[in-house]
């Protein structure tokens, strides 16, 4: 007995259930009678709404992806020369060591992960700039992370134009945004002559990307290190901030050989 009074309790019995008029389409159905919280849509109806409302969703999503990528290519500042420079439209024949292990970097990229990259030569027109370019699309086009391309020496000129008087920033802000950044694409390091500032600087972009564990990719016409009394980056940005970069990239070092391409 008291298994029969159960099942009438969870089944709805025929006479607690009502015909209705959809609101939508017009069409009766049977509808569970909830008094005024009787459902008012058939099925039909229901489903329908249910499928505009997730296009809905997506719509909005992905007007939302857009607009956080525009966002991201126009915070990456890559130069309207270099925007539809990749992998796929480059010739993998020209410097074909180099390029594999650069598309390699990127396909592989994570923040969080991702040591730091220095390409280098000693002649100017070797590639590094294109690769390093490909590289910073990849990773803002088909990783959707957060980049900046930047020449090195703007960076500095940046930085310097914050000791005007006219500057409505300080020269924290600019070094801030460089922890703002999942990769820090930084071309031609190592141009111009070397001073105290200039040293000062480099050390405090590489040692806060280093402390916060974010990657760079640096190119320059000189080697991370080498012997004693040769030409090499510390000689130009200071022992300490190449010393810290060296730490970054362990043994992702890539020399750039051949003609001049340009």
């Amino acid at each position: 007995m008291e298994l029969e009074n159960l099942s009438r309790v969870l089944t709805p019995r025929q006479e607690n259930k009502v015909r209705v008029t959809c609101d939508e389409c017009g069409v009766d159905f049977e509808a569970l009678n909830l008094a005024r919280w009787t459902r008012r849509r058939c099925d039909t109806c229901i489903a329908k709404m249910n499928a505009e409302e997730e296009a809905e969703r997506q719509e909005q999503a992905r007007e939302m992806a857009e607009h956080d990528q525009a966002r991201r290519i126009h915070a990456a500042r890559i130069p309207a020369f270099w925007k539809d420079t990749t992998f796929a439209s480059s010739d993998a024949g020209i410097n074909k060591g180099a390029f594999v292990r650069c598309r390699k970097y990127a396909e592989t990229f994570n923040p969080q992960t991702s040591p730091s990259l220095f390409l280098y030569s000693e002649k100017h027109g070797t590639g590094k700039t294109h690769l390093a370019v490909c590289i910073a699309n990849h990773v803002l086009h088909e990783k959707k992370c957060r980049v900046r391309y930047q020449k090195a020496r703007d960076l500095m000129l940046d930085i310097r134009r914050t000791y005007s008087d006219k500057s409505e920033g300080d020269e924290a802000d600019i070094l801030d945004t460089v922890l703002a950044f999942d990769l820090l694409v930084l071309d031609d390091v190592g141009i111009g002559r070397p001073s105290e500032w200039l040293t000062d600087t480099y050390w405090t972009v590489f040692d806060r990307r280093l402390e916060a564990g974010l990657p760079v990719v640096v190119t320059a016409n000189c080697p991370l290190s080498g012997v004693e009394g040769a030409d090499n980056l510390g000689d130009r940005i200071g022992f300490g901030a190449a010393g810290r970069l060296r730490k970054m990239c362990g043994e992702n070092v890539i020399e750039f050989k051949g003609k001049d391409l340009r």
